[in-house]
């Protein structure tokens, strides 16, 4: 009896086991409600639609426009300058392993103003914006190479290339200026500065200007504007001044733009050298380039208190102060001692560096020079890692304690 009830609570734990086992668990998720803001996936703009939007710029009306006269393409078989090539190659490798290569600077320069010239002046142009301030961003090729220099001293010239940098001492007096050029041509030769007006900003100051040029001589053309030098004001970095050489088709009539002789008012040099060539465009067509920078140098307050006698304007750009989040009482990973450099005020700064920099010179003994090697002093590993920082900035004059005289 107590054997068949045994076995009858096993069969029936058994069948309870099998029961389960036979029940399927299946788990239902719930998305949760989310709410979105702003328009829907459907209708919003996608990555490439918002960039090409951010991107996007007003149509520019010259783009493009060649005022010039047509690119010169050298024409010349690929072929047969790889022969020729070829058989010079051969003579003037052994010149140079001994040292007997000679090559005309001249011819170098003649070659390269045929082929490439005037796309290298071109580029640079484009480059520094003198197309973009000057024509409207309508361009040319220069198809005449322009030769001009500023008298150095008796022995040397400086020359003006494309974009290099003259001093407004070295460029006081008038250039020479040349160019290839047949004698039954007429040319205008004008030099202004797209950045050098000082009151307003969107015209030029005039500092040259010679009409009806008979060939290449300068000299016996109608002078419409006397030279004058460059006067870049003090804090306004480097300005431009180009050279632009203009063929004439006709003799032109400048005298409503006659300048009076020696002119040094800034208001009678105002010019604009997209309204010059717009209205003479049919006679006028550009055909050389050249321009220089020029910063202030000390002949610049010369200029304007003997020559303009005007006081020298001078321009300062403000830095806006560095910005520092709000200073908190306990900083989370910040190193205490430059966090509360931070927030220092200036004066405080100055004061401390003015006493370790008293404590290094003296009246009565000549100065230390600085340590060669600084590093080579090892800190004692006891020193704090805030005191070890301080020190080594001292040691190499970093941040605030720079120009600090040796100890």
């Amino acid at each position: 009896m107590a054997t068949s009830l045994v076995s009858l609570v096993r069969c029936n734990a058994v069948k309870l086991l099998a029961n389960r086992a036979c029940i399927t668990y299946q788990t239902v998720r719930f998305r949760r409600a989310k709410r979105v803001w702003g328009t829907s996936y459907e209708k919003a703009r996608s990555y490439e639609e918002r960039i090409a939007e951010l991107k996007s710029q007003e149509p520019i009306l010259n783009q493009g426009i060649n005022i010039g006269f047509p690119l010169r393409t050298a024409s010349f078989n690929p072929d047969q300058l790889h022969k020729d090539w070829l058989k010079k190659r051969q003579g003037k490798e052994q010149q140079a392993r001994k040292r007997d290569l000679i090559i005309s600077l001249e011819d170098v320069k003649a070659k390269w103003q045929e082929e490439q010239g005037s796309r290298h002046v071109h580029q640079i142009a484009k480059h520094y914006g003198i197309y973009q301030d000057m024509f409207d961003h309508a361009f040319f090729y220069p198809a005449t190479d322009l030769d001009i220099s500023y008298d150095y001293d008796e022995d040397f010239v400086t020359m003006v290339c494309t974009g290099n940098r003259i001093s407004p001492a070295d460029a006081a007096e008038c250039p020479h200026v040349t160019y290839a050029s047949d004698d039954k041509s007429l040319w205008t030769l004008v030099l202004s500065s797209p950045d050098g007006h000082i009151d307003q900003d969107d015209k030029e100051c005039l500092h040259w200007m010679v009409a009806n040029i008979p060939g290449n001589d300068v000299e016996k053309g109608e002078v419409i504007c006397d030279y004058m030098q460059p006067f870049p004001p003090k804090g306004t970095g480097y300005l431009r001044y180009v050279f632009l050489l203009y063929k004439q088709s006709e003799k032109l009539d400048l005298s409503q733009m006659q300048r009076p002789s020696k002119c040094l008012s800034l208001q009678e040099r105002t010019f604009s050298t997209l309204s010059f060539y717009s209205e003479r465009q049919d006679v006028l067509t550009p055909a050389g380039l050249a321009f220089f920078q020029s910063e202030w140098d000390p002949s610049v307050r010369e200029f304007f208190q003997n020559k303009l006698e005007m006081p020298e304007p001078a321009f300062e750009f403000m830095n806006p102060p560095p910005y520092h989040p709000k200073q908190v009482k306990y900083p989370h990973k910040e190193p205490f001692n430059l966090y509360l450099d931070r927030y220092r005020h200036v004066k405080d700064i100055n004061e401390e560096v003015l006493k370790e920099k008293l404590k290094r010179i003296s009246p009565f003994r000549p100065n230390k020079p600085k340590a060669l090697y600084p590093g080579t002093v090892p800190l004692p590993k006891s020193m704090p890692s805030w005191l070890k920082t301080r020190t080594k900035n001292i040691r190499f004059g970093r941040h605030q304690w720079k120009g600090l005289p040796g100890e």
